[in-house]
């Protein structure tokens, strides 16, 4: 049974990492393995992003405000276009990461069993982070096309795989294609909103099911999570516009290399 202390550790650590572009779901797997909560922890996870979802909503109220007046509105009561276009670029996006999740989903157990796939796809992580920041085009678009809703949905689908991060995967891509900076880290979130609606809807089951004995630390650790995420979006959203996104992609290589050096070690050591 998880403890409070471990509750509040990992919601302090989904906090932070959900929105640092470096996976909240591949630190998850790795605390979770070297604190020795060896059993899937699927349901917790969600609890913690439901957290997290919560710090996005009020970091991001009232350009949501705005969106959700665009669809209420007519035309003639005000210029919502902008409003309306990144509604239809989040619906977009979404298509490719519901399609992928639904998939991944059936493999879920596999992928967050161990900390090999993590620690290498925090590899992977920090290519794409220096892709985005290397790779990102002079000239900026003002719009999100058809095909970088796609693309961009597409890189939050596989940033399901636990080692990816959600955030980093999405901002890189849309600076790859074009977007500017304040443009692709407003669309990553929106795009946040209604992936994890999704999860939760799917978890929702196994949350009603859930016994109440020992329920503290499910609800702690989603607060934890709120506040810590708060604190991340404002960090995040400084060092974008600093240009300094290529510095975490140091930090998921030293992390996921270290990691997998150990684990080699060990089973090296093992079989010896």
């Amino acid at each position: 049974m998880m403890s409070i202390p471990q509750a509040l550790f990992l919601g302090i650590v989904q906090g932070l990492t959900e929105f640092l572009p470096i996976s909240s779901s591949g630190h998850l797997v790795l605390f979770q393995h070297y604190l020795g909560l060896t059993e899937p922890m699927v349901f917790f996870d969600v609890l913690l992003h439901a957290g997290t979802l919560a710090a996005v909503v009020i970091f991001f109220r009232k350009e949501l405000y705005l969106i959700l007046l665009s669809l209420i509105k007519p035309s003639s009561a005000g210029n919502f276009s902008s409003q309306r276009q990144i509604l239809l670029a989040v619906i977009l996006g979404t298509i490719p990461t519901g399609i992928i999740g639904f998939f991944l989903e059936k493999i879920k157990d596999f992928l967050f069993q161990g900390v090999f796939i993590s620690a290498a796809m925090l590899v992977l992580t920090g290519i794409l982070l220096w892709m985005g920041e290397t790779l990102s085009p002079s000239q900026k678009k003002s719009k999100i096309g058809i095909s970088d809703a796609l693309l961009i949905g597409l890189m939050q689908g596989l940033a399901i795989i636990p080692g990816i991060s959600r955030s980093g995967a999405t901002i890189s891509f849309g600076l790859i294609r074009g977007l500017g900076r304040r443009l692709s880290f407003q669309y990553s979130f929106f795009l946040f909103i209604p992936a994890v609606l999704g999860a939760l809807i799917m978890e929702s089951r196994e949350i009603a099911l859930q016994p109440a004995t020992g329920a503290f630390p499910y609800v702690i650790g989603p607060i934890v999570a709120f506040a810590a995420g708060l604190v991340a979006l404002r960090v995040l959203k400084k060092i974008l516009q600093e240009k300094k996104l290529v510095a975490f992609s140091y930090y998921c290589w030293v992390l996921g290399g270290g990691v997998l050096f150990m684990e080699a070690v060990k089973i090296i050591i093992k079989v010896a």
